[in-house]
């Protein structure tokens, strides 16, 4: 539990807070789209300035997800538009996270934040084949399903597609570790070790 939690917080801190130059590359970008391009990079430099300092606002992460889906369903084409939706699915992954360590889970907001952080990095994977950070998908998906839903033969599908699709990744040796714990308890984990 405690590994998994440390993995999963070490990829969720990369994976929001990557690609910056798509950030300054699109505020300076002069198109028709530039006041709705403004007013998603003002929700995001919001909700990530507040998440750096460990505050997770749900309603500006809310915000930003609506925005950043709304973005990209506007201006497909639009060079932010598979980062944007990309941090949108990460913010959903938080969001869904957090609401699960709460003392009382609110077990309807969780699976549905859940369920939209996959199906934004579905669209991310379908719309953006060639999209830099299209492999995450996997890997995002995976972590929801892990971590967030309990579904681990769902997550072991994710892994074995990230480990078919990009066998060379430095990811992969960390991953096929990681399958074979998959799924267990820690006493489960720590019997398997001292046997």
């Amino acid at each position: 539990n405690s590994m998994r939690r440390l993995l999963y917080i070490i990829c969720l801190a990369t994976l929001f807070f990557s690609c910056n130059k798509s950030k300054n590359q699109g505020v300076n970008m002069v198109q028709e789209d530039s006041n709705d391009q403004l007013e998603l990079m003002q929700a995001y430099d919001h909700a990530d300035s507040l998440y750096q300092q460990g505050i997770v606002n749900q309603k500006l992460f809310e915000e930003f997800i609506t925005q950043a889906i709304r973005f990209a369903d506007i201006h497909p084409e639009n060079d932010i538009s598979p980062d944007m939706l990309s941090k949108a699915g990460v913010a959903c992954m938080i969001l869904a996270k957090n609401a699960s360590m709460e003392p009382n889970p609110n077990e309807e907001y969780i699976e549905e934040y859940a369920r939209k952080g996959i199906s934004i990095f579905e669209k991310v994977q379908a719309t953006y084949p060639e999209y830099e950070g299209v492999k995450n998908c996997y890997l995002n998906r995976a972590f929801i399903y892990d971590d967030i839903l309990h579904k681990y033969l769902d997550a072991e599908y994710e892994y074995r597609e990230f480990l078919h699709k990009y066998p060379e990744d430095s990811a992969c040796e960390n991953i096929r570790a990681y399958l074979q714990v998959l799924g267990k308890s820690e006493e489960e984990i720590m019997a398997a070790i001292n046997n």
